[in-house]
């Protein structure tokens, strides 16, 4: 069983990753947040998952863990097999797909090609078991995630413009890791994490 990956992106298509793993081009269907940290040319890691099916062997990629554990059980709801499993982690960061199933959000849900009929089934069906699975991560808010309060607030408003809380957590942590001057501003943080979120 695979279980994750490491090589050089050959090149982005789409929904899918080339990947160079010891000299084979491995193609992956990667997450939404997977797509956005890949650059062609620049080595890359990710948790993966090989599905063995009748129509071949299928790769998909995600950016940690919790996706990939997410993904496999979302594939165990009727009807939902790997492929719509993975589009609506392109669209849907994990967090908001685990508070959109136990809020009961099947419109959050029903991304394209998913519909709303099998949001309502991974709603139902998924319920109980992401709250035992994943309660740790539902139960943690900004101030869970060990960034000081200025770092709390820019997170708090770039959720206000509309991008999720994972989404801002790890810009903000990506311009402070990148800065020489590790004593930035509210502001400066803001723009910095904003320019990067526009550019994904």
């Amino acid at each position: 069983m695979i279980r994750s990956l490491y090589g050089i992106v050959i090149s982005i298509s789409g929904d899918a990753i080339c990947l160079d793993v010891s000299g084979f081009g491995l193609e992956i269907f990667a997450s939404g947040s997977l797509l956005a940290s890949a650059r062609a040319g620049d080595f890359l890691r990710c948790s993966a998952y090989m599905q063995v099916s009748d129509s071949g062997i299928t790769l998909y990629g995600f950016s940690d863990e919790t996706e990939r554990a997410l993904f496999l059980e979302i594939t165990q709801v009727k009807t939902m097999g790997g492929k719509l499993s993975i589009a609506i982690l392109r669209h849907l960061d994990a967090e908001t797909i685990l508070r959109s199933i136990t809020s009961q959000d099947t419109a959050r849900l029903a991304v394209p090609g998913v519909g709303t009929k099998r949001a309502e089934r991974i709603c139902f069906e998924l319920k109980s078991k992401v709250e035992k699975k994943f309660g740790a991560l539902l139960k943690s808010d900004i101030h869970g995630l060990g960034l000081g309060s200025i770092d709390g607030e820019v997170i708090s408003g770039l959720v206000g413009l509309g991008f999720s809380q994972s989404e801002a957590a790890r810009a903000v942590a990506q311009c402070r890791s990148e800065s020489e001057d590790r004593g930035l501003s509210e502001e400066e943080l803001m723009m910095s994490a904003l320019g990067r979120l526009q550019r994904i």
